[in-house]
Formats: C-alpha cells, sequence, structure tokens
C-alpha cells in the first residue's frame, strides 16, 4: 500500500511517496490534479509491481500531457530498477537524485547512499566508497555500474 503526503511550495506540488505500488494505486485519486511543476520525492518506495508501473506511466504520463514539469527526487533503489527496465518510466521527467546500495566491508551490512545525478555524471559513474557509520570501515558499490545507472548513461 503507497502512501501519499503532499505539500504545496509555490507553484510546485511535493509529493513524498511511501510503501509499495501495487494493484490497488489510484494516484489519480490518491495524487490529484497535477500542479505545474510537481516535485516527487521516491525515498520511501519499497517496491512496485507490474500493475503498479502501469498506474504509474498512466498518472504521470497524464500529467506531463498537461504541460506539468515531473522532477523526481531521492529515487529508491526499486524505483531505479524500474527507470533501468522501462524507458519511458519517468514520462519525460527530470531524475535529480537516487539512492545507491552500498555493503560495509566492516560487517557486511547494506546501506544507501543518496547522490545527485548531477555529480554520479561528472564522476564518470565512478562511485567513491562511502563510511560506514556502524563499523567506521569503508562501504563499497554494491551492483554494476553499468547495469544501475544504466537509465542516466542512454
Amino acid at each position: 500500500m503507497i502512501n501519499i503526503a503532499k505539500e504545496q511550495k509555490g507553484t510546485a506540488l511535493v509529493v513524498r511517496m511511501t510503501g509499495s505500488i501495487e494493484e490497488n494505486v489510484n494516484l489519480d485519486q490518491l495524487i490529484g490534479v497535477p500542479a505545474p511543476q510537481m516535485i516527487i520525492n521516491c525515498k520511501g518506495v519499497s517496491r512496485i509491481n507490474s500493475v503498479g508501473v502501469k498506474g504509474w506511466i498512466k498518472y504521470f504520463q497524464g500529467a506531463q500531457a498537461k504541460g506539468t514539469q515531473l522532477i523526481f527526487q531521492e529515487c529508491s533503489p526499486a524505483i531505479v530498477e524500474q527507470m533501468n527496465l522501462i524507458s519511458n518510466f519517468t514520462c519525460g521527467g527530470t531524475v535529480e537524485s537516487i539512492f545507491v546500495p552500498f555493503v560495509s566491508e566492516g560487517d557486511g551490512g547494506e546501506l544507501l547512499g543518496l547522490f545527485k545525478v548531477e555529480d554520479l555524471k561528472k564522476m564518470n559513474f565512478q562511485v567513491p566508497p562511502l563510511k560506514c557509520p556502524r563499523t567506521g570501515k569503508p562501504a563499497v558499490f554494491d551492483d554494476i555500474p553499468e547495469e544501475y545507472f544504466g537509465f542516466l548513461m542512454r
């Protein structure tokens, strides 16, 4: 079940999504009429299934067709996965930032690092290690750059 929190900031509607996007999602009902600019924060999206993808694309394609500027921020790994699988998943919107998976060399635990897309491009998608907050040891990128960042390389 997806939960939506909305906040108006000037002409932009900030939409925060948390939970999973599944069969029963009705973004028209949950978000409502698209604003001239929409900032979609996907940090809390843990999962999206195929029917959820259809609902997502239907809503955001409709918003884009009405002239809405779409900006996606803090995209979770579940959202990044869909961006890599479905070429029009962002419906012409801009992706500003994504969460990147890391694994700690200290304890093998997983963690996420938030990166701006423009910074990833400047680094040529060579993500530097993070410091694990639990162990203080390095945490390294835990995926294949060409696959995880594929949607950005197209």
